[in-house]
């Protein structure tokens, strides 16, 4: 007589996100989360983090983690180590960018870019009257990297991480409905994020086939 015996696969990597996974409703790493991706790494497992946040905006919280790892940040457009080894980019190509410039002038002051380095100038904007409302939190801890640059297209002189357009829900919408009749859009992927309670959308704007998936 045959007999089956029930295989179950070995689990070999573990991707896990930050905002909304790996941390909890008060913004910290639970002690049950932060042991068992520990004894994951101990054993074996091939532990990643997968992120919207700028890489370094990410290290306070993978560093917790107490191992060295792959991240992928910015939504898959970098892969690097804690260790700054760079395995992988897929940045937003100079000239897309100023392209989404041109055609997105009227929210110019709803325009964020990042680019791949840690000093000042890792964030570009024009001004900040009208991002202050929506992400003032998020400007305020990454004051020392920002620059302002008029008009924004002159900070173009290497590739873009990516672009980001902050604000309203409805006036977001309405960037939107630019980008997508626009002949830009056949060029880049965009990605949103609503926060209702707060009246914010975050608008990010990746290479063409850029993400957290493709990345992974």
């Amino acid at each position: 007589m045959l007999e089956l015996e029930m295989v179950t696969p070995s689990v070999r990597l573990i991707a896990v996100d930050i905002d909304g996974t790996l941390l909890n409703s008060k913004f910290h790493i639970a002690e049950a989360d932060l042991q068992a991706l520990r004894r994951a790494h101990a054993s074996g497992v091939e532990v990643i983090v997968v992120t919207g946040r700028r890489h370094m905006f990410a290290m306070p919280i993978v560093e917790q983690l107490g191992f060295d790892l792959w991240v992928i940040s910015s939504n898959g457009a970098l892969t690097r180590s804690i260790k700054g080894e760079t395995f992988h980019r897929d940045l937003l190509p100079a000239q897309t960018c100023r392209e989404l410039c041109r055609v997105m002038i009227e929210f110019r002051g709803n325009t964020v870019l990042t680019f791949d380095k840690e000093t000042k100038g890792a964030v570009v904007l024009e001004r900040m009257d009208a991002l202050n409302g929506s992400i003032q939190r998020w400007l305020e801890k990454n004051l020392q990297y920002i620059d302002f640059i008029i008009p924004i297209e002159n900070s173009l002189i290497t590739d873009p991480i990516q672009a980001m357009f902050c604000g309203p829900i409805l006036r977001m919408q309405r960037a939107l409905d630019h980008i997508a009749a626009s002949e830009v859009s056949d060029k880049i992927t965009v990605l949103r994020t609503e926060y209702p309670e707060r009246d914010l959308s975050i608008v990010d704007i990746l290479n063409q086939r850029c993400s957290k998936g493709h990345a992974l």
